[in-house]
């Protein structure tokens, strides 16, 4: 489950990425300790027991392994096989940088 920031002004990880057209696609976001993370953000129903929040859109973040994104050993997009068998190629994948540290 995502963490919430209340203490950080702005929208969040998966707001940005909704704006830049980055759902459902692994992309590369810079933690707050300056880490290049693998992570997607997808919509979902919401499952709440309150009947006044359940059903609504919301969104879902994961992170992913790090050869997703060609991040890390044996990640590198440009070798033959060594980006992983789900990884997809560099230019179809997004990078969103954090704006506001730990706010995912």
């Amino acid at each position: 489950m995502a963490r919430r920031c209340t203490t950080v002004p702005g929208f969040g990880t998966c707001c940005r990425a909704a704006q830049q057209g980055l759902l459902n696609q692994t992309m590369v976001i810079t933690d707050s300790r300056g880490n290049k993370r693998c992570a997607e953000c997808s919509t979902v129903q919401s499952t709440s027991r309150d009947p006044r929040k359940a059903g609504r859109t919301v969104f879902q973040f994961r992170f992913h392994k790090s050869s997703e994104c060609g991040i890390g050993p044996g990640g590198c997009p440009y070798l033959q096989g060594g980006a992983g068998a789900g990884a997809r190629p560099l230019a179809q994948r997004g990078q969103l940088q954090l704006a506001a540290p730990g706010n995912f």
